[in-house]
């Protein structure tokens, strides 16, 4: 049995005159843990997060990455870890940083979509025809008034959209058709 008398331990990996010790390397992965699952769970569950927790999250975790990094580095200036290996897993803490922003901290943002009222005034008749369609499907009486209002719109297409969905939102029941006078004052009288 020999022993090696003449070798002692390397000393601990250093960053900034700070050794970095086993219970500093746990207490990263503690943090991982902690802030990747904060961030991940409120991220997708907003509703049950406090308020602003879901934009703090994200920077709980640039916490953990920052040391991360910083530990790595001593790492490889101590010739204990591959250079090439700790670039990469730093580089995947921070694609994995820039994934938990908020959306709309991007950017690329996207305009809020206008409501079906106002795509149902849009000028395109295109865009009043579908428009008019998704009202049927959607079973939402408050458009029922501006459908009303289609009826007498310039477009043959418009007010035959218009009219088939004032029937699917009156259970199915026809007050006329677009081109009676009469019915469109009915449809007006039923959805004030």
């Amino acid at each position: 049995m020999r022993q090696d008398v003449g070798k002692a331990e390397p000393p601990a990996p250093e960053l900034a005159g700070v050794r970095m010790r086993p219970a500093l390397t746990f207490g990263l992965y503690l943090l991982l843990l902690a802030s990747a699952g904060l961030a991940l769970f409120y991220q997708q569950h907003p509703e049950n997060a406090p308020q602003g927790l879901t934009r703090f999250a994200p920077w709980v975790f640039l916490v953990f990455a920052l040391g991360f990094a910083g530990y790595r580095l001593a790492l490889v200036a101590a010739h204990r870890y591959s250079p090439f290996k700790a670039f990469f897993q730093v580089l995947i803490s921070a694609v994995f940083f820039m994934l938990l922003l908020p959306v709309q901290w991007g950017v690329v943002t996207q305009a809020p979509m206008p409501g079906l009222v106002a795509l149902l005034n849009d000028e395109n008749e295109r865009v009043r025809v579908l428009a008019a369609e998704v009202a049927r499907y959607r079973n939402d009486a408050s458009v029922a008034p501006q459908l009303v209002k289609l009826l007498k719109d310039p477009s043959e297409r418009v007010r035959e959209e218009a009219h088939r969905s004032l029937v699917a939102l009156n259970q199915g029941n026809d007050l006329g058709a677009a081109s009676d006078a009469a019915a469109v004052a009915r449809w007006e009288e039923r959805f004030k």
